[in-house]
């Protein structure tokens, strides 16, 4: 059998809760204007202009450099984006070149590389990826390349690609198909 003070803990709890609801505006009032500065989510913070060049053939078990320029065209600073992109199969990293402080490293959608640059309107990034091809590699080698640019909110600089993808941040990929035939 309850004891009546646990009744009245109960009703102190929920009382305060049922008090608020009687305050709030009915259903039927009309609902708050949005301000027109307010911009749809559904353009990315900051979108990239792609460059990616290579060579056009190469011998198998060569190496292929990849230079990813990205250009940032707004509308806001760039301040969180990654270059890179899925390399060749069968292919390995042998050398990155790029800003000094830049973290590199493979992820489910591929070898993705953070500067710890902000780029302004109009300012690129470049960094140059070079893949040794593998034994196995076919008669050309694909790769899709660019930038991935995520839209972080106030407080959220400092944490990693995995982080920001688990908490469900929006990310927009700005990349290009490169091909690089194969010789024997």
């Amino acid at each position: 059998m309850r004891h009546p003070i646990s009744k009245i803990a109960a009703l102190a709890l929920v009382a305060p809760l049922a008090g608020g609801m009687l305050l709030t505006a009915p259903a039927s009032a009309a609902p708050a204007q949005v301000p027109a500065t307010v911009k749809a989510a559904a353009e990315p913070f900051a979108s990239f202009a792609v460059t990616v060049s290579a060579p056009k053939k190469v011998k198998a078990g060569g190496k292929i450099t990849y230079k990813i320029k990205g250009v940032n065209k707004g509308p806001y600073v760039a301040d969180a984006f990654y270059m890179g992109g899925l390399l060749p199969k069968h292919s390995k990293v042998t050398a990155i070149y790029a800003p000094k402080g830049t973290e590199c490293g493979t992820y489910e959608d591929g070898f993705w590389c953070f500067t710890p640059y902000a780029l302004e309107i109009d300012d690129y990034e470049t960094i140059a990826i070079t893949v040794k091809l593998g034994k196995k590699s076919g008669r050309t080698a694909e790769a899709i390349l660019g930038v991935d640019s995520y839209d972080l909110q106030t407080g959220a600089e400092d944490l990693s690609r995995d982080e920001l993808e688990r908490l469900g941040t929006k990310g927009w990929y700005f990349a290009k198909k490169v091909k690089t035939k194969i010789v024997r």
